[in-house]
């Protein structure tokens, strides 16, 4: 008998193991099949209900939403981008006379960007301009705390990019001097490209940009992309 008990000993924990192996749940499958007349039938398991993990939290309920102001989904068909170039481009040579002057149109916007079209004039004559240089071209341009992303969008003609504007101002509006946004020309060292409809430019911030349109002038949609954390008040 106390030969035996050993091997009852052993005996009892192999067929409990064995009992235990077989009673425990299987692993599921995330991707099952099997093969019937050479065709694969998958099946995907059900997971459990529970809320959905989103990365970082996001739109958790117990955080503020990430983007509370962005606009809701938006489509621009191309025949309404043509007519809005055509309308703005008759709204624009209203006021040819006018420095800085041309037509906008804004499609709204959110914490980290805003955007809208806007219409570039060609005149043959010289008009005084923002920073009173007489001249056929608007200023040019310069943002401390901003990207321009530029999809153009009728007409064609030049932008001249880079370099210095030799006559840079800040810009000022009814409340004063807007830090980090100014304006000018000429442009000193800059490179001119060639722009037309379907185009598209980015424009780093801090760089010197001026339009040269074409006769008939040109129209773009343009992108404004904060930097981070420049004040949304100081970026025009």
């Amino acid at each position: 008998m106390k030969k035996l008990f050993p091997a009852m000993v052993i005996g009892a924990a192999l067929a409990g193991f064995i009992a235990g192996y077989a009673a425990k749940p299987g692993a599921q499958p995330i991707l099952t099949g099997h093969f019937d007349d050479f065709s694969m039938v998958p099946s995907v398991s059900a997971q459990e209900s529970k809320p959905e993990a989103r990365p970082f939290g996001f739109n958790s309920p117990n955080e503020p939403p990430l983007a509370p102001d962005a606009p809701p989904i938006m489509h621009w068909n191309i025949d309404d981008i043509r007519k809005a170039h055509t309308e703005m481009a008759e709204k624009a040579a209203k006021m040819v006379k006018e420095a800085g002057s041309g037509s906008s149109q804004s499609f709204g916007g959110a914490r980290g960007f805003s955007m809208f079209m806007l219409y570039r004039m060609f005149r043959d004559k010289p008009v005084p301009s923002l920073t009173k240089v007489n001249s056929v071209l608007d200023d040019a341009e310069q943002h401390a705390g901003a990207y321009d992303f530029y999809i153009f969008t009728g007409g064609t003609g030049e932008m001249i990019l880079g370099g210095k504007i030799a006559n840079q101002q800040n810009l000022k509006d009814k409340d004063g001097i807007i830090p980090g946004e100014y304006r000018g020309q000429p442009v000193v060292g800059g490179k001119t490209y060639k722009v037309k409809a379907g185009d598209w430019l980015l424009i780093p911030p801090d760089t010197p940009h001026q339009p040269k349109p074409d006769p008939g002038g040109f129209s773009y949609f343009i992108m404004k992309i904060n930097v981070g954390v420049y004040p949304w008040n100081l970026i025009r």
